[in-house]
């Protein structure tokens, strides 16, 4: 009983958070301002609505600027409605998509602004002037008539001077950890240290410390203190709960990297439990997969959740899958952090794009350590915060922005996730093993031992860190397909199922090599 006790803990913790994350789940603000004003040739309505906003006061914000601008400009409108909505009503809903209206409309990089009159021609001219007057300003609108087919403005630019520094400040960060836990590893090798015999997935040559979770944890930190204490970025709130929704997952993965006492169900339970954290502090809740049957299912807000825990679960159990080499999990997540980044950066998240940033500088940092030598590596506690992070990034850029697929996501993370699949149906169903049975069979393992110890010249040094780059090449063709079309699901659904084939394919081509001896390769190739 002893041993189930905390499963048991962290499941009930899991169900009450789940249930927090449907009944109380975090609240967002609509702004939204009515306007009227007499005009000799009909009266006009102006209806401003823009894109949620996590905080009241922020919402507030947004309706008093828009109210003094609105009443410097037009001292005699009348402002007859503003408010900061909780929930919109499917009318509004499509306002703020591409949707064609019905009313003359001008379309914001924030929000959405309707035209509405009698005289169809009075509301076609003021949209357009409205159009001429914000054309130079930082939130132009972009005129279309009633019945005309809509397109976004290009969204705020989210790069700033202070962006930047967060990459070089999680990156720097992350590097000087690295250097304090080499320089001192002397000091906690009992209790860090990997060794080279504690299991079949082992391919390191000396002991090395497995507690790189903490140079990903504590530069992301610092670079959270560079946002919060500069006041220049406007996310610091959302990345704060962000990581500290994460704790769950790396604190598992960290006390397990220490004692290697924390079992796989409890690490998987813990990330889950992280998934209920951010569903519950961020909303964030996959509420579409663009899939017939399971979409209608999404609209239920439990079976929503519960699907976007284990999902955030199981891609944190993925990644953590995956890191069995020098750079291998660090690289892939940078490609994928990267195409993250790229489109956050065309629909305007300064989020997604804000914690992309500053997760890939820490990676550098951590991999300036890590690859090629491996004098540091991730861990558990490591892999689990950077796939629970991977997957709520993910769950963010598409619950957040309705413009993006959602199989944008998944073809970014496409490999560790077919990799897990993979391995479940070769453990449980072809030999009957336990899928959390660990092995030597994961398609890197195969790489390793089938085709770099049986003919790789250029790895002089030891061939732990020459695995990455046979994975890492399909990961940046995947990543860039989907960077292509990152709003086409069909197109998006084809490469992952044409994925899926080549590394069945692949997988059993280099499997077949574990029959031929490398003499008798050697023989017939002299």
């Amino acid at each position: 009983m002893k041993t189930r006790l905390p499963s048991l803990i962290i499941a009930v913790l899991l169900v009450i958070f789940c249930t927090l994350a449907v009944t109380q789940r975090a609240q967002v603000f609509y702004p939204m301002v009515k306007v009227e004003t007499a005009d000799p040739s009909g009266n006009l309505t102006l209806s401003f609505l823009f894109h949620s906003r996590p905080t009241l006061q922020g919402c507030e914000a947004i309706n008093g600027n828009i109210s003094r601008v609105l009443l410097s400009a037009c001292p005699q409108c009348r402002i007859t409605q503003i408010q900061c909505l909780n929930k919109l009503d499917e009318t509004q809903q499509t306002w703020l998509t591409a949707a064609v209206l019905p009313t003359t409309s001008g379309q914001m990089a924030n929000g959405v602004v309707l035209y509405d009159s009698t005289n169809t021609e009075l509301a076609l001219s003021t949209c357009q002037a409205s159009e001429k007057q914000s054309a130079s300003g930082q939130n132009p609108i972009k005129c279309f008539p009633a019945n005309a087919t809509r397109t976004k403005p290009a969204p705020p630019s989210v790069i700033s001077p202070w962006t930047l520094a967060l990459l070089f400040t999680a990156f720097a960060a992350a590097w000087f950890v690295g250097w304090l836990i080499v320089k001192y590893e002397h000091l906690h090798a009992h209790l860090s240290h990997d060794h080279v015999d504690s299991g079949p997935q082992k391919y390191h040559t000396e002991p090395t410390p497995r507690i790189g979770g903490l140079m990903l944890m504590v530069s992301l930190l610092a670079a959270g203190g560079v946002m919060l204490f500069t006041n220049a970025l406007p996310d610091e709130r959302e990345f704060g709960l962000l990581l500290l929704a994460g704790i769950p997952a790396f604190l598992g993965g960290l006390v397990e990297d220490i004692t290697k006492k924390v079992g796989v169900l409890e690490r998987l339970l813990l990330t889950m439990l992280a998934g209920s954290l951010a569903a519950w502090l961020l909303g964030a809740v996959l509420n579409r997969l663009d899939v017939p049957g399971l979409d209608q299912a999404m609209l239920w807000l439990p079976f929503a959740v519960a699907f976007t825990v284990f999902a955030v679960g199981g891609i944190a159990n993925a990644i953590n899958i995956i890191d069995g080499y020098n750079g291998l999990a660090g690289g892939f997540a940078v490609i994928v952090l990267a195409a993250l980044a790229y489109v956050a950066y065309l629909v305007g998240d300064s989020l997604i794009f804000t914690v992309a940033l500053a997760l890939t500088g820490a990676l550098l940092g951590f991999l300036a350590w890590n690859w090629p030598g491996g004098k540091i590596f991730l861990g558990d506690g490591g892999a689990y915060l950077l796939g629970f992070l991977l997957a709520e990034l993910s769950v963010l850029l598409v619950a957040r922005n309705p413009e993006v697929s959602p199989w944008f996501p998944l073809l970014l993370l496409i490999y560790p996730v077919f990799e897990t699949f993979f391995s479940i149906y070769r453990r449980k169903l072809k030999h009957g093993l336990s899928p959390g049975q660990p092995d030597n069979m994961h398609m890197h393992q195969l790489i390793h031992d089938n085709i770099i110890q049986r003919g790789e010249r250029t790895c002089t040094s030891g061939t732990n860190h020459c695995v990455a780059k046979y994975l890492w090449i399909p990961a940046i063709a995947t990543t860039m397909l989907a960077c292509t079309f990152w709003q086409s699901t069909a197109a998006l659904i084809s490469f992952a199922v044409a994925y899926c084939i080549f590394y069945v394919v692949s997988y059993r081509q280099i499997a077949r090599l574990m029959a031929v001896p490398a003499e008798f390769e050697e023989r017939n190739a002299t």
